[in-house]
């Protein structure tokens, strides 16, 4: 691995850039075990051992992004899964204004940016100790040339949906900046207001929907999600569902014509 270069960024935060690294995640654990400071962003070209949720493979070929933001915020340990929503939501934010059409990107879910119904991008967040300290890495994928086939939900990237001049470190700089303005407004003002926009941009709030829950299924309305993140469910005879991770499955979007 040869770092690129480290340049200044906004306030505390500062970038490292890699032409190919196993995981940016990896090495932002590695970096908080060698006594980084909160705030370093790790951008890669390219991943050879990319990673999403629950260990699957994340396709890492260069002309994406691929970046970890390294933090160690002072909330509690329970509060930091919030974190994968404000990364979501600095997802979607920027990328707004990129797409031709920004009312279709929408947020599933737990973790992933869609757009036009189709994946896009997707955050991996993990908490660690190093150094005495905790630690958060949030990781974010997004598609900008290129987008894996034969995955389970179907994926996209900006070259396929028209974006003619864009480039990973265009949609860097663009994310960086939304994403140091709502972590600052979650530190300083917590999870409400960042949660209420989060489900403004749902996909698929208020409908009924799948999900696949550790080999559980539940069937029922997202209602939305609680302080946690959490999915809110209300299942056909009532019953009320709290479901803290999941897949929903796209076979009944599908056939609701999403």
């Amino acid at each position: 691995m040869t770092e690129l270069e480290t340049s200044r960024l906004i306030d505390n935060y500062h970038l490292l850039s890699y032409d190919e690294v196993d995981s940016t995640n990896d090495e932002a654990r590695r970096l908080a075990n060698g006594g980084a400071a909160h705030g370093a962003v790790i951008w890669a070209k390219q991943q050879t051992a990319g990673r999403g949720r629950m260990g699957r493979e994340w396709v890492s070929e260069e002309g994406n992004l691929y970046v970890t933001v390294l933090l160690r915020p002072s909330a509690p340990l329970e509060a930091l899964p919030q974190l994968s929503f404000v990364a979501s939501l600095a997802v979607l934010e920027s990328l707004t204004q990129i797409v031709e059409n920004g009312e279709d990107l929408k947020l599933k879910w737990p973790n992933d940016i869609l757009l036009a119904g189709r994946k896009i991008g997707g955050v991996l967040l993990e908490s660690f100790e190093a150094s005495g300290k905790q630690w958060v890495s949030v990781g974010v994928g997004i598609n900008v040339e290129h987008y894996p086939d034969n995955v389970m939900f179907p994926a996209t990237c900006l070259t396929e949906a028209g974006v003619q001049i864009v480039s990973a470190k265009i949609v860097l700089s663009r994310f960086i900046y939304h994403f140091i303005q709502l972590y600052d407004a979650w530190c300083d003002q917590g999870f409400a207001e960042v949660g209420k926009e989060w489900m403004y941009h749902a996909w698929r709030i208020g409908e009924t929907v799948e999900i696949d829950a550790s080999h559980t299924e539940y069937k029922g309305t997202f209602d939305g999600i609680d302080e946690q993140g959490r999915m809110l469910m209300t299942t056909a005879d009532g019953t009320q569902e709290t479901i803290s991770a999941g897949d929903m499955l796209q076979e009944m979007a599908d056939a609701a014509g999403h």
